[in-house]
């Protein structure tokens, strides 16, 4: 949220205070957070969240850059790090899990829960297109099995999502998630 002409100045800093505990509840407690949980954080009323940001989803991609932009920069930096097509996908790989695992937000936005999140959704396409492109590379050097698509990729991360989110996942989600891809290269 930046600023807006012609703005009051508390009508300026109202929405800071929830942009900044947007990102703050958001990151705690992923993308579902009650909105009247951020509302009051920032120390405001839900009207004032509603009037001033609109929707959740307009909410979400005020802030995505603070939520997503950082961490899957940087997962896109180590990724192509790696020396050889293998290594990439693999960091990749875990990369997204582990981000999944460490950001109820980052797997809310990879396992695409709100869809009319704009800039989320199109900062998760372009993830999702380095990933195309790093199994298309993988095929391309003989490591991974041509059976492997990117769609199979995708499949991959949302069972680790959807599994590190449920309590009630069986405790072996990893072990299952490691072999799918372990299975799937040809050395």
């Amino acid at each position: 949220m930046t600023t807006t002409p012609g703005l009051r100045r508390d009508a300026q800093a109202n929405l800071e205070k929830l942009r900044a505990a947007a990102v703050s509840v958001f990151s705690r407690r992923g993308l579902a957070a009650p909105l009247e949980d951020i509302a009051r954080e920032a120390g405001v009323s839900i009207g004032t969240l509603y009037n001033r940001v609109g929707s959740r989803e307009e909410l979400i991609d005020a802030v995505v850059d603070d939520i997503a932009g950082a961490k899957l920069a940087t997962l896109r930096d180590r990724t192509l790090a790696e020396d050889s097509p293998r290594a990439r996908l693999e960091t990749f790989i875990s990369e997204m899990i582990g981000l999944q695992l460490s950001d109820p937000a980052m797997n809310d936005a990879m396992l695409r829960r709100y869809p009319d999140a704009v800039l989320l959704i199109n900062a998760c396409e372009r993830s999702m297109a380095l990933g195309a492109e790093l199994v298309e590379n993988a095929h391309d050097a003989g490591v991974l099995s041509e059976e492997f698509t990117p769609d199979d990729l995708m499949t991959v991360l949302w069972m680790a999502g959807m599994a590190s989110r449920d309590p009630g996942a069986p405790n072996g989600w990893r072990r299952v998630v490691d072999r799918s891809i372990s299975a799937a290269w040809t050395d």
